[in-house]
């Protein structure tokens, strides 16, 4: 037997809609069989003219006996449950009854929908003040990240989908107290002969949310999932970088020599991130041969932090700037002091890192050596009008 499972893209209280897409499904010969709250089940039969109607009460479908022998002897037989909403179907062939007689009562009926959906109300709004509590507060975690690594996109997706549902049940409210109005002006709910066009709306607006939350899932999977060593420090190449390198502002020192064929010391990598679209950071420590170290800790090794972000713009730009010399300052690294510049539109300096931004560009070097600020800041001057 040839069957069929759809997805319930109506809303529970859509009525009107549901009797009339079920009806359309048995006039193209799908006999309903079996609904849950996301499915209604179908199987192949012969094109029928069925009316559905339905009916709503609290307790399980299995302790209404009583009430289902009523509407099997008023010509309706009862067919599938969807939470507290109950399909009965006519038969074609012999008389029956309206299954409601009395629209108050059955209004009164509807309350008990209303009364279920606003105590599930109620439930999701304190999970929705404690859901973006918690996005709030996963976004303000590490902004630095949000720029960087896509980390605002499920915080963010998280505050959506939270306002989605609450909006998804207010939108249901209204609808049932209309519905309610309807029936105690003592008039009927009938099925509604635009139940195609909502039909498809839910359809796409559903098909979409669905294939929105994939593509981010698949990129956040994709981005952050375990990279090999070899592609995560990635060697540095012999050609013009577009960040700064300890070469830029001394012609004296050589790239120090590792046993290892992957060095986490001295790479060069470029990332891509939504709001940030080019990421280059290159990680250079070199040896300075016959020097030492003031102190006379060891050989003279300088190393050096250099990265260049690209931004989406001039506004995010600036917000990244900002969070970048933020996290410099909590990470104990002195107070940032602006430098005058004619080359940036600023340009920060702090114990150990430079921080300039042209337009949309940042340049971003952090630097354990001997060698002056000022050199260093001439290279980035060179780099940025290159």
């Amino acid at each position: 037997m040839k069957t069929k499972k759809k997805i319930l893209w109506l809303d529970l209280w859509q009525i009107g809609e549901q009797e009339a897409w079920l009806s359309d499904m048995a006039a193209k010969g799908w006999e309903l069989t079996k609904m849950t709250r996301l499915t209604a089940h179908f199987k192949k039969a012969a094109r029928q003219t069925i009316t559905f109607k339905t009916d709503i009460f609290k307790e399980s479908i299995n302790q209404s006996s009583d009430r289902l022998e009523r509407y099997e002897q008023s010509g309706w037989k009862y067919v599938a449950s969807r939470g507290h909403l109950h399909f009965f179907r006519n038969n074609p062939e012999s008389f029956e009854r309206e299954i409601h007689t009395d629209p108050i009562q059955q209004a009164e009926s509807l309350k008990l929908l209303r009364s279920s959906l606003k105590t599930r109300a109620y439930f999701i709004a304190l999970l929705t003040l404690i859901g973006i509590a918690l996005a709030v507060f996963m976004l303000t975690l590490d902004p630095v990240r949000n720029y960087l690594d896509d980390e605002f996109l499920f915080p963010v997706m998280q505050i959506l989908i939270f306002f989605g549902i609450n909006l998804l049940i207010l939108k249901g409210l209204i609808h049932l107290n209309k519905l309610i109005k309807i029936l105690h002006s003592n008039k009927g709910i009938q099925p509604a002969s635009d139940f195609q066009k909502k039909y498809w709306q839910k359809k796409i607006i559903g098909l979409s949310v669905i294939v929105f939350l994939a593509v981010v899932f698949l990129y956040k999977v994709n981005t952050s999932g375990n990279t090999p060593l070899e592609k995560s420090f990635p060697p540095i190449p012999k050609e013009d970088l577009p960040v700064v390198q300890i070469g830029d502002f001394t012609k004296s020192y050589e790239p120090y020599s590792y046993e290892e064929s992957i060095s986490r010391e001295n790479f060069y990598s470029v990332n891509s991130s939504i709001l940030v679209p080019e990421q280059n950071e290159l990680n250079q420590l070199v040896e300075v041969e016959g020097e030492q170290w003031e102190d006379g800790s060891g050989p003279y090794r300088p190393s050096l932090t250099s990265r260049q972000f690209i931004v989406r713009n001039d506004f995010l730009a600036e917000r990244l700037f900002q969070h970048l010399i933020d996290r410099e300052e909590e990470l104990h690294r002195g107070d940032a002091t602006l430098t005058n510049t004619t080359a940036f539109d600023e340009l920060y300096v702090l114990e150990n890192s430079i921080l300039s931004r042209k337009g949309h560009i940042i340049y971003y070097v952090t630097y354990f050596g001997n060698e002056p600020i000022e050199k260093i800041i001439h290279a980035m001057e060179q780099k940025i009008t290159e």
